[in-house]
């Protein structure tokens, strides 16, 4: 008896989690699959005292898994999509062991990731390593899309900045 293929999307809340859920949905249309939309909050604690209303560190764990699940509900809302394909999980940990604990729990047919914010410094660097450690399903990178927001980004606009023309200083001779 065959079963529908599970088709992961793990996204971060920023420009790029509704390219990476829509190609989710496309693909999962297509295999007549099932969706699981997965963020995962990595909050190490010990910044309570810079909120403006000092809280405990449980409650503001909650308060950014709250605020992770309205977003990806909205989201999704969005692309329209029955109910019944979709599932959303909020998680809390690393992030990269516990994308691969649900990969390896789920056996997703696909899984589809965002591209890296901080390149090799992000939090999911060695991602792709862990997934294919835990499951043997097909790992997908969603591009940003071209001539988006690639000028946004802290490298092109200090890139932009240093290659400016700063022209003669003022009151100096040239």
């Amino acid at each position: 008896m065959p079963t529908q293929p599970i088709i992961l999307s793990a996204v971060d809340l920023d420009d790029h989690a509704t390219d990476v859920i829509a190609q989710g949905a496309r693909l999962a249309a297509l295999c007549q699959g099932h969706l699981v939309v997965v963020h995962v909050v990595d909050y190490p604690g010990g910044y309570e005292s810079d909120n403006p209303f000092p809280q405990r560190p449980g409650d503001v764990l909650d308060a950014m898994v709250r605020h992770a699940r309205a977003s990806l509900v909205g989201m999704v809302n969005h692309l329209d999509l029955p109910t019944e394909w979709v599932q959303i999980r909020v998680e809390t940990g690393s992030v990269t062991q516990t994308l691969a604990d649900i990969a390896g729990a789920l056996q997703p047919r696909y899984c589809l990731v965002g591209p890296a914010r901080l390149g090799p410094l992000s939090p999911s660097a060695g991602l792709a390593a862990a997934i294919k450690g835990r499951s043997d399903c097909e790992l997908l990178a969603v591009p940003a899309k071209p001539g988006g927001d690639e000028d946004k980004g802290l490298l092109p606009r200090l890139r932009h900045w240093l290659a400016r023309d700063l022209g003669t200083p003022a009151g100096h001779a040239r």
